[in-house]
């Protein structure tokens, strides 16, 4: 409910600023091909996700098929969206579900741990080169770089954690996270990982490398909803745009980022030349085609 108040808040404030007929008009010439290129990319960022599951596994001689790693990721991503659980139920969900196709526990939690690192390292890289993107424009503003940087060093945290704590003891760790019991199993889980497979430099690697192919995609798919409201914006600009937008999708207290995803992002593509009926409108067929 509070982020659907946020989300109908922004709407309201974007209008304010912007004719509500203007937007009407705007979202009037979306072009229907465009929009199929979008949903396009974003169907892909659901391969590319399923590569990651798909990696480790192979790596240690067992096949994850493709549809079954394609189903997964849709799972992961939907729970992601609605369940402010920061990643760690989805993976539980996934691990589960590759356990019960006969692959080791050590090889599962090996493949969870390698997914959350990559995501963190890849976002550390991501979000870094939007920051410089955003430097090169002048459009760089505290509050945005103390939270940016904030976000960085948990993910360089959580990142070297992971690999120095996969297939350790931790049971004392685990002793202290009693109240946290979420973090407390994920430790536990981390504990049976295989650690040749956690720490394989070409795994991370690669997984990084699929990562950050999702976050491309998904910037491109809110550049193609740009040029599908006919207008023309730069990819850096949107890029950069999308990656800070998505820094308060991750510290939001709501599922999704539901409301300060949209409210950032708006703000940003007007900082970054793009009027606000067609930052607001690409921004809620994006957060559409996402669902």
């Amino acid at each position: 409910m509070l982020g659907i108040a946020i989300l109908v808040a922004v709407v309201v404030a974007a209008l304010h600023i912007a004719e509500g007929r203007e937007l009407i008009d705007v979202a009037g010439r979306a072009e229907p091909w465009w929009l199929v290129l979008a949903a396009c990319l974003q169907g892909t960022t659901y391969l590319a996700q399923g590569e990651i599951f798909r990696r480790v596994p192979r790596a240690a001689g067992y096949q994850l098929p493709l549809t079954a790693a394609y189903e997964l990721s849709l799972a992961k991503v939907f729970i992601d969206q609605v369940l402010p659980s920061a990643g760690i139920g989805s993976t539980i969900v996934v691990a589960q579900a590759i356990e019960r196709r006969a692959v080791p526990r050590a090889v599962v939690a090996a493949s969870m741990g390698i997914n959350i690192a990559s995501y963190h390292a890849a976002y550390v890289v991501c979000l870094g080169l939007a920051l410089a993107l955003t430097a090169a424009r002048s459009e760089a503003h505290l509050p945005v770089l103390v939270v940016s940087v904030a976000i960085v060093g948990f993910s360089l945290a959580v990142t070297t954690g992971l690999l120095l704590l996969s297939g350790r003891d931790v049971d004392r760790t685990a002793a202290r996270l009693r109240r946290f019991p979420a973090l407390r199993n994920a430790l536990v889980f981390l504990k049976d990982a295989d650690p040749h497979l956690t720490r394989h430099p070409s795994l991370l690697v690669e997984a990084a490398t699929w990562r950050t192919v999702i976050f491309v995609l998904d910037a491109a798919t809110m550049w193609v909803l740009i040029q599908s409201l006919g207008t023309t914006a730069s990819p850096g600009a949107v890029f950069a745009s999308f990656m800070i937008a998505s820094v308060f999708r991750t510290v939001g207290i709501v599922p999704g980022g539901l409301g300060t995803f949209e409210a950032t992002s708006v703000w940003t593509l007007k900082r970054l030349g793009v009027s606000v009926p067609v930052g607001l409108a690409a921004t809620l067929l994006f957060r559409g085609l996402s669902f």
